[in-house]
């Protein structure tokens, strides 16, 4: 199902003046039919859902701990499946006239797992950490807000310099943590959400239980959450098929297609379109790289088609635009600018003064998610093509995120989110289109790009913002930080008795609503 990518309220007038009020939860409509709402749900029981990378952080704002964050901990809201914000920590909200400021009138009674009462000052804690911590992967998003007022126990204010058109998306992320125990987010939870951490077992497993005390009423359905590691991308779809888990996430695109054909037995959920892209950053500021020519060169050197139809199974097409096809700002007319042209990409080589190569490496991570270690061993051998001698370091989760975070790379082999969410979101929070300032990988730094980027967040009509959007792309195509590549689906595989798994829009399941029929 194809996504509306317009945020709630705006219009061809803008969004100013938008106000929210009270509901029950909404829930979110997944990619595929078999996500829908339930009708008996039926009590009790454990799911185990397995992934190929490790954890090493319960902070829901930290990379790795994306798949389990909405089982632990909620938001101020939660985009449903057409991208309207509902109500979940916050009740109601309203957005001034000047489109400046947004103030929430937040649930009373809810509580943190260690029994303690969430307050508009957990609130401020939350975001201003966000906004503050160098480890936080969307940390720019945060930023946009530059003040935080508390008035009372249950009213927080966000105050921004100008409208921002990316506010919505920050508070679908905006998640309650606790300032208590934060700081030992290497071992220990403490959120507000449906089920609460009982047992966590490194490289292992982490089990949770279901909270009692959970602010909406009648859930969870289950008694107990396992999440699984199990680092071998085959041995998903094996330890799902003998029943020893009951649905497996980035599972390999041979084995989804596969899978999907199991006459029933399994659901395949591609995931929400377009959350997620497969690319190839460069860093900007390291010879030879530093010359544009040169990453120019590897751009029309990477044979996409091929990768999207070896790796991907067709499942999705190649692409070198920012945002996919079901963004206002994607431009189809530009859809092809960077292709594969081999003699192209000698002559850029030859014209940067490079026309014997140079040695490189590719940095990569197989256990972070499947086509990583396949896009590293593809782009290896296109750039031999072309005169480049690149080594493929295919290391840890760990290592691969402590080298990303320090921008230690020559090439990387690397996927990006949050491609679905408005445009201004994709630039600032995800980290492949940083800036240096930002402390980006490419280190990548463009007075023009920061420019159109602030004009892309402070106007609001749809209208206004599609020619920023496309000067943006336009520039991106001519400086080539970074190299899309191809759409990358984010399958989900579950057994057909997993009932109502519903994933928010970047792919992380609401496990407080899910049911087993057996």
């Amino acid at each position: 199902m194809r996504r509306n990518m317009n945020r709630p309220g705006f219009t061809r007038r803008g969004f100013l003046g938008l106000s929210v009020a009270a509901g029950a939860l909404g829930l979110l409509q997944a990619s595929n039919p078999a996500a829908r709402a339930a009708v008996s749900p039926k009590r009790g029981g454990t799911i185990t859902t397995a992934q190929t990378d490790t954890f090493y952080t319960f902070d829901p704002y930290k990379r790795n701990w994306y798949r389990v964050r909405r089982t632990v901990y909620n938001s101020l809201a939660h985009y449903d499946h057409n991208l309207s914000l509902q109500p979940e920590l916050a009740e109601r909200w309203d957005l001034a006239p000047d489109g400046k400021s947004i103030t929430f009138k937040l649930r009373q009674g809810v509580k943190f797992h260690s029994g303690r009462e969430l307050t508009s000052e957990d609130m401020k804690f939350s975001l201003e950490y966000a906004a503050s911590d160098e480890l936080v992967l969307q940390r720019p998003m945060y930023q946009m807000v530059k003040r935080i007022e508390t008035p009372d126990r249950y009213t927080l204010t966000l105050r921004m310099d100008a409208p921002n058109a990316g506010i919505f998306d920050l508070i679908d992320a905006a998640h309650a943590i606790d300032k208590e125990t934060i700081a030992d987010s290497a071992k220990t939870a403490n959120g507000t959400g449906p089920f609460k951490l009982d047992k966590y077992v490194p490289n292992d497993r982490i089990e949770f239980a279901a909270f009692k005390d959970y602010w909406d009423k009648g859930k969870p359905y289950l008694d107990r959450y396992i999440a699984r590691i199990i680092p071998d991308a085959p041995a998903l779809a094996m330890n799902l098929e003998s029943g020893a888990v009951d649905a497996v996430w980035r599972i390999s695109y041979l084995d989804a297609v596969r899978l999907k054909d199991s006459g029933g037995k399994f659901v395949v959920d591609m995931g929400p379109p377009g959350v997620n892209i497969f690319d190839v950053g460069i860093n900007c500021k390291l010879a030879p790289f530093n010359n544009k020519k040169v990453r120019q060169a590897i751009g029309w050197a990477i044979d996409r088609a091929r990768f999207s139809k070896t790796v991907i199974q067709s499942l999705s097409d190649p692409t070198c635009l920012v945002w996919p096809p079901q963004s206002w700002a994607y431009f189809k007319d530009l859809q092809g600018k960077i292709g594969y042209d081999l003699d192209k990409a000698r002559a850029l080589l030859k014209e940067a003064g490079y026309e014997k190569g140079f040695d490189a490496e590719i940095l990569t991570s197989s256990k972070r998610g499947f086509g990583y270690g396949d896009l590293a061993v593809m782009l290896q051998a296109d750039l031999r093509k072309i005169g480049i001698n690149a080594k493929v370091s295919d290391v840890e989760v760990a290592q691969y995120d402590a080298r990303t975070q320090k921008g230690d790379i020559q090439i990387l082999a690397h996927m990006y989110g949050r491609a679905n969410l408005d445009p201004i979101t994709t630039l600032t929070a995800a980290k492949a289109w940083y800036t240096e300032r930002e402390k980006g990988w490419t280190h990548f730094e463009s007075e023009e790009y920061d420019s159109l980027r602030r004009q892309l967040g402070a106007t609001l009509i749809t209208e206004k913002r599609i020619p920023l959007a496309r000067k943006i792309q336009e520039l991106l195509l001519e400086e080539c930080p970074t190299l899309p590549v191809a759409e990358a689906p984010q399958p989900w595989v579950l057994g057909n008795y997993v009932k109502n798994f519903v994933c928010d829009m970047d792919n992380n399941p609401y496990l407080g609503d899910v049911w087993l029929e057996k």
